[in-house]
């Protein structure tokens, strides 16, 4: 009973001994919390911002005991600090979360120890602006001089441990950044002796490393091994043992800082970082910014081995004194084109920062450079200084591959896809820079001496889509004076030899010098004008668009549009930054469609003005020679360019020429490729004709042709021309030549040319021949008509400015009194292609008439001939001749509208022609004697010999006949066949006047009245040609039977007159239906007669209507057969 009750007494005394405990602990924690969390308040304040300008945002502190029991955990949330340094306030801490484990024994005697620390999102930063104030965790708080002093305690934390940490440190003085982020870290440290250690594992990746010379590396991912030491006292740091990963490779880190104690900011660095890295982050930061983009896009799996120190002190305003040693061996570099790489690569080199520790003061020294490939190796040693400036000095030596040549020496600006350089060249000067041309062309030119030679070498330039293959040369380098010995190549597709001296050449090519000059020989087998217009870069077109700028008015547009057509052509032969002082000769030059062979030239170009001289060529198959030349001042108010230009021809065909001259061949697709270039406008346009040269320049062009090869007939031969040209007005003085049929031509003319088109041009051709056959020549006229489609690609500006031509000479025209002579331009003025064809001959036959004294004067015009004269002595007589020619029916078809007067022609020796050689069933002529006086108009159309079509010809004739006699006239005999022969046999006629109508091979006779020794006759009917008849005969019987046929002979004989003839006539009706047959004869046929009379009057008057024959006769002069000025001549019926 005692003992449970004892028990029990114990025990609700501890209960209430615990009771006690647990409550005087809590008290005591409530107590201590408060208190801690003041302390820790106060102390991080302190610590923080004491006498330093930082300001500490408010924070939170919590407690915990149960978080990490026994020990306390204190939690700090939300902690900032702000440096208002300089009345700047700049955010340099912030702390989103740090958690400190304390030891709980250590605050019951009021100190905090911290045993472990965990801190969650953090962000620091550093600021430098661009004068050198500097923004931090440091403050306003100044530097201690001398030594530092030992921490007051000693620690060891055994965990720290980093979530999310992220660092920037940017000077814009400096023109510098770092930034990077630890994702996570894991260190233990602590404070023993004076000195702070620590040492763990940092992931995390560098977002950005940059200097003044550009990004060096981004979001590059970094791991690191450290281990650090702090001593306070001696206020230096050390890294020992410690690694990185960088670029997926190891770099070892040692080296010391110290607080530069006798400066106001800045640390003094002894540094070291050694290991590898990859090949093209080592060359990017090795290498002058100028040369980086060398490197763009390059890629390579080597690595080099590098040492990077950096020693001296740095600081906000300070640089260290850095240098960078890397060596690499059997390395490689591909760039993404595929002609670009270096397959095994030796190098070993030095950057240094210079004394300055900038880039003025920076250089890299390459001691041994050695590029390998299967031809041999290249040796280079280089010292670049002055990044900013890069200035090179160095060596090259050996034999490599020209495509790995080119990736390293002005990469971009050329390829190179084969080919072996050997070389020994030494380098001085600076380096140019890639792509920006105007500072390129602004600094010294590198100095480059010393031997190249290359061999089976292709590469191209994409500055001027130039593209070489096949090149062999040995070139001399003196600078920018080059010495091209035993050149040969391709360029471009030609084929070409040379010796020479250029200056520039390279670096005009490749656009960073504005010109280069040439001087030497040439040897091309093919040229091609487009295609070495791409190493020019200033548009003509640019030119004359400033020069319109600076003037304006009518006469200074109408000197800009013939500058423009000239400087354009200019522009097509030659660059203006090409100054050339060469001898050419070329197996085939392209002018467009014209292809000049064997061309032999000097060729000079000075900048102000290109001179061809000693020109030699072969076109078209004759000799071209003489000299030209144009001004390259595009302020020149004249088309400058002038040629003196002959050519010699042993023989040519004249079409060949011809459409040569006005159409050359392909010159569709040469302007279908002018206007697509245009559209474009970036394309070069077309090569112009060789004919498209010379009109638009000025200048004198001799022709000298053996023999013109015409199409039909024989040629000319010893044909001489000479051309002159000034401004828009081309002459043709003189023209000689030896004519078919033994004749002697001369020729001059005069044409308007527009841009390069012939818009109006008149010519005056004198042919004299001592027999002439006229068939002949008129077939040789037809066949110098130009091609008919010369005209239709007119420009329509080229058309427009003809037809105001044509209207301003009309107006010209009406204004000017009637005694005015026309000017001499008239012609010109007119817009349109004129001639004026003389032709004498002093004997003549056409077909079968025969003559002398011949004379032809016609105006020719587009589609037609105007006969203005045309006379001859035939048949003891005299012909003349007025009336129209067309041209443009084609070879078979020539219509003619001609007005024809004889007089005192033989009817003997006219029907004998008309007889036997024209095959006409008429009279020969032994049934005919007697004289003709005849007016015509006629409409025919000649065939392709120039043969009247008789199916096609219309006529009216008027005819007078005097001392007609007739013998034995089959037709007369079967009308008289009562009456003796010896009476009809022969006849004697009055003289009479008579008019008839020929439609087509037929003649019609609406009435003709003889007065005969026998009886009085009316004969009216149709009679063709070719035999055929249908006459009526009207006759007085009573005086054929009866009447005196001696006394009438007699009074005919010697001009008196006859009684009158009596109205009452018996009419015979003659009808041959087949030629060469005899008259069937029909007698007392009056009524037929008259019914058949009328109705050929009814057609007289409808052939004159639709034929619309001119019975006004206007062109011939007036008589009595032709009647008064404009009124008709007479009427074919009574």
């Amino acid at each position: 009973m005692k003992s449970f009750s004892l028990r029990r007494v114990l025990a609700i005394g501890f209960l209430l001994l615990l009771t006690l405990v647990l409550g005087l602990g809590a008290a005591v924690w409530l107590l201590g919390r408060d208190y801690t969390v003041r302390y820790l308040q106060r102390t991080v304040r302190e610590q923080l911002t004491k006498n330093s300008g930082l300001v500490l945002a408010p924070f939170t502190v919590e407690l915990s005991p149960w978080r990490d029991f026994p020990h306390v955990t204190a939690s700090l949330g939300h902690l900032s600090l702000t440096d208002t340094s300089h009345h700047r306030a700049v955010p340099v801490l912030r702390v989103g979360h740090a958690d400190l484990r304390l030891e709980l024994v250590d605050l019951w005697h009021r100190k905090v120890r911290v045993t472990r620390l965990e801190i969650h999102d953090a962000d620091f930063q550093q600021y430098v602006d661009s004068t050198g104030h500097s923004w931090g965790l440091r403050g306003k708080k100044a530097r201690r001089q001398g030594e530092g002093k030992d921490p007051l305690l000693n620690f060891n934390l055994d965990s720290i441990v980093v979530y999310n940490f992220h660092m920037v440190t940017k000077n814009d003085y400096a023109h510098s950044t770092l930034a990077g982020q630890v994702q996570r870290a894991r260190l233990t440290g602590g404070i023993r002796q004076g000195a702070l250690r620590l040492s763990g594992v940092l992931d995390g990746y560098l977002e950005q490393l940059a200097n003044r010379s550009g990004t060096l590396l981004a979001h590059e991912p970094v791991r690191a091994w450290l281990n650090y030491r702090y001593a306070f006292k001696a206020r230096r740091g050390e890294f020992w043992r410690t690694r990185a990963t960088l670029n997926g490779d190891t770099i070892r880190i040692g080296g010391t800082h110290t607080v530069a104690a006798d400066q106001p900011t800045g640390t003094m660095l002894h540094l070291q970082f050694a290991g590898t890295q990859p090949l093209v982050a080592v060359l990017h930061a090795a290498l002058p910014p100028r040369l980086r983009p060398y490197l763009a896009g390059a890629t390579s799996p080597s690595h080099a081995r590098i040492v990077y120190t950096i020693s001296g002190l740095s600081g906000p305003t300070v640089r260290p004194h850095t240098v960078l040693t890397f060596a690499l061996q059997n390395a490689s570099l591909a760039w993404p084109d595929a002609t670009r790489r270096i397959n095994r690569w030796d190098l070993q080199g030095t950057y240094d920062n210079g004394p300055a520790h900038n880039l003025s003061t920076a250089s890299v020294q390459l001691d041994r450079c050695r590029i390998y490939s299967p031809v041999g190796q290249l040796d280079a040693t280089f010292l670049l200084r002055n990044f900013l400036r890069p200035y090179v000095e160095g060596h090259l030596s050996g034999r490599t591959e020209l495509p790995e040549l080119a990736s390293v020496i002005s990469p971009g600006l050329w390829r190179a896809t084969n080919g072996i350089a050997d070389l020994d060249v030494q380098l001085r000067g600076p380096i140019p820079p890639l792509g920006d041309q105007m500072l390129a062309r602004t600094q010294k030119s590198l100095s480059v001496r010393g031997t190249v030679e290359l061999r089976s070498a292709a590469f191209s330039v994409p500055a001027r889509r130039i593209k070489m293959a096949d090149v062999n040369v040995h070139i001399g380098l003196r600078d920018s004076l080059w010495r091209l010995t035993n050149a040969s190549g391709t360029l471009d597709g030609m084929h070409f030899k040379a010796a020479a001296t250029t200056t520039y050449l390279l670096t005009y090519l490749t656009g960073q010098h504005p010109r280069t000059e040439i001087t030497g020989k040439f040897e091309v087998d093919e040229l091609h004008i487009d295609r070495l217009r791409a190493l020019g870069n200033a548009p003509t077109q640019r030119v004359l668009a400033a020069a319109t700028a600076q003037r304006q008015g009518r006469r200074f547009r109408q000197r800009r549009n013939a500058r423009k057509m000239a400087m354009t052509m200019g522009s097509h032969l030659l660059p203006d930054e090409v100054r050339l002082n060469v001898d050419l000769r070329c197996g085939r030059l392209v002018l467009g469609p014209d292809t000049l062979r064997n061309l032999a030239v000097n060729l000079r170009h000075d900048g102000k003005q290109v001179e061809l001289s000693r020109i030699e060529a072969r076109v078209w198959g004759g000799r071209l020679f003489g000299q030209a030349s144009w001004p390259t001042d595009t302020t020149n108010d004249v088309a400058p360019v002038n040629f003196q230009l002959g050519m010699r021809f042993a023989s040519i065909n004249y079409h060949k020429l011809i459409t040569r001259l006005s159409r050359p061949p392909g010159a569709v697709a040469l302007r279908r490729r002018a206007a697509l270039a245009a559209r474009k406008g970036n394309d070069p346009a077309p090569t112009p004709a060789l004919r498209e040269l010379l009109l638009a320049a000025d200048g004198s062009f001799t022709w000298d042709i053996g023999e013109l090869v015409l199409p039909v007939g024989e040629p000319l031969r010893d044909l001489h021309l000479r051309f002159e040209k000034t401004d828009s007005l081309l002459r043709m003085p003189y023209l000689r030549f030896v004519a078919p049929q033994g004749g002697v031509g001369r020729a001059s003319a005069a044409a308007l040319v527009s841009g390069i088109h012939l818009t109006a041009a008149t010519a005056d051709v004198d042919l004299r021949y001592s027999s002439l056959d006229v068939q002949q020549l008129l077939r040789m006229l037809a066949s110098l008509k130009p091609p008919r489609d010369t005209t239709k690609f007119q420009p329509r500006a080229v058309l427009k400015a003809a037809r105001r031509a044509r209207r301003m000479a009309r107006l010209r025209a009406r204004n000017r009194p009637a005694s005015a002579p026309s000017p001499a331009g008239a012609l010109l003025a007119s817009g349109g292609l004129t001639a004026v064809l003389r032709v004498q001959a002093d004997r003549v036959h056409y077909n079968s008439i025969e003559g002398g004294k011949f004379q032809l004067v016609s105006h020719l015009s587009h589609g037609e001939a105007r006969v203005d004269e045309c006379s001859l002595d035939a048949f003891d007589g005299h012909i003349s001749l007025h009336g129209l020619l067309r041209t443009d029916g084609g070879r078979r078809h020539h219509p003619l509208r001609v007005q024809a007067l004889l007089e005192d022609i033989k009817l003997p020796d006219l029907f004998a022609t008309a007889s036997s050689t024209m095959r006409f069933q008429v009279l020969t002529e032994d049934n005919i004697k007697g004289t003709l006086r005849c007016a015509a108009v006629l409409h025919t159309d000649l065939d392709s010999t120039f043969l009247p079509v008789r199916a096609d010809t219309y006529g009216y004739l008027k005819a007078d006949l005097r001392d007609l006699e007739l013998l034995n006239v089959e037709a007369l005999e079967q009308s008289f066949k009562l009456v003796k022969k010896e009476r009809t046999a022969h006849l004697f006629f009055e003289p009479v006047s008579t008019e008839f109508i020929l439609n087509g091979g037929q003649l019609l006779i609406p009435s003709l009245r003889l007065n005969s020794n026998l009886t009085e006759l009316e004969v009216s009917g149709r009679y063709n040609l070719d035999g055929r008849a249908n006459l009526y005969v009207g006759m007085n019987p009573l005086n054929v039977l009866f009447g005196n046929n001696k006394r009438r002979i007699e009074r005919i004989q010697n001009g008196e007159p006859m009684r009158p003839r009596s109205p009452r006539l018996t009419y015979v009706n003659l009808r041959r239906d087949v030629p060469g047959t005899k008259y069937q004869v029909k007698l007392f046929q009056k009524k037929e007669q008259q019914q058949q009379q009328a109705a050929l009057r009814q057609q007289s008057r409808q052939l004159l209507l639709t034929q619309r024959l001119d019975t006004t006769m206007r062109l011939l002069p007036r008589n009595r057969l032709t009647g008064a000025a404009g009124t008709p001549a007479g009427l074919p019926m009574p």
